[in-house]
Formats: structure tokens, sequence, C-alpha cells
């Protein structure tokens, strides 16, 4: 082998060790952290509507970092809280119009997935009944701080949340902050 194919060989073999060198530790390159994702949210999911008269219409779910006292508990916790509405015309203002034949009847569960801590739960809102107009009932999901992945599933009835219940699901991640 001549000394100029020798040299050669010699600086492809370094070449290759310091690439796989570089690759192997990172090579250099800088690792860019994901941002956190914000501490809150609107999502919006559609249902069919339990009246069988009516017409199917969309929920829009309000997710946010906050905080909510355990029942019990002697303290604040951070929490999902959700609120929102629908597009549910309102019914006309008076007396009579509370003698209507659209009544609603709500329910909210939340399952979740802390990321970050890797504790998973599942939380039922307080029940709302008799509603011309529905919203989302109070619900406290206790996740505790960090990224959490969350499934929210509002059942609307006829009345009461489990006459002909029909579901609407949205899905969002929001961090989860601690209180100031």
């Amino acid at each position: 082998m001549s000394k100029l194919m020798l040299r050669r060989v010699s600086a492809a073999a370094l070449a290759t060790v310091g690439l796989g060198t570089a690759v192997a530790t990172g090579g250099g390159a800088v690792a860019s952290a994901q941002p956190a994702p914000p501490t809150s949210t609107t999502m919006t999911c559609s249902s069919a509507n339990p009246l069988f008269w009516a017409p199917s219409f969309t929920w829009n779910v309000n997710a946010a970092s906050g905080e909510s006292l355990r029942p019990g508990g002697s303290g604040l916790e951070p929490a999902i809280l959700l609120s929102g509405g629908n597009e549910l015309p309102a019914p006309p203002g008076g007396l009579l119009p509370s003698i209507g034949i659209n009544w609603y009847g709500t329910r909210v569960l939340v399952d979740w997935h802390n990321t970050t801590t890797g504790a998973t739960g599942h939380s039922v809102s307080d029940e709302a009944a008799l509603q011309q107009k529905p919203g989302i009932p109070i619900n406290r999901t206790w996740t505790g701080t960090g990224t959490v992945d969350f499934t929210v599933t509002v059942q609307t009835g006829g009345g009461w949340w489990f006459v002909n219940p029909q579901n609407a699901v949205c899905k969002g991640t929001i961090s989860v902050v601690p209180g100031r």
C-alpha cells in the first residue's frame, strides 16, 4: 500500500470514528425544549340532541388551570376548572317561557393523565337538571401540577342527564400550575 493510500484510509477511519462519536454524544446539536402547553384552552365538540325534535348542537368547553378546595380539605389544590356553554337558543324572557318543552340535564366526566407525574384519574361533575339553556356544571378535577392531557365528555339528556343521554367528547392539553 502506498503512503498516499495509507493516509486516505487513515483519514477516512478517523472521520468515521469522529462522526460516530459526534452522533453518540449529541454532535453539538442544541436540543430545544418543547414549550409548555398553555394554562387554558377552549374546545368545541358536537352533540346529538337528546330531544328527538330538536337539532344537534355544539358545546364550547373552556378548561383552565386553577385551584379548588377538596371536600373536607383545608387548602386549595391545583386543578383543572371547566366552564362553557352551547349554541342552543336561549329561551325568551318572561314568565310563560319557563313552561317550555325543551328541558335538558347535563353532567361532565373528565379522564386525565398528568404526563409530568404519571398520575391518572377520573372526575364527575355536579349534575344539572331541567334547564332550558344548559351550561357546564361545576366540575373540579384535581390533577396536581404539570402537563395534563384530558378528555371531557359532556353528557346531555332530556330533562336529566340520564334520559336519552348524548355524549359530546373534547380532548385537550394544558399546564396546571401552582397558585400564586
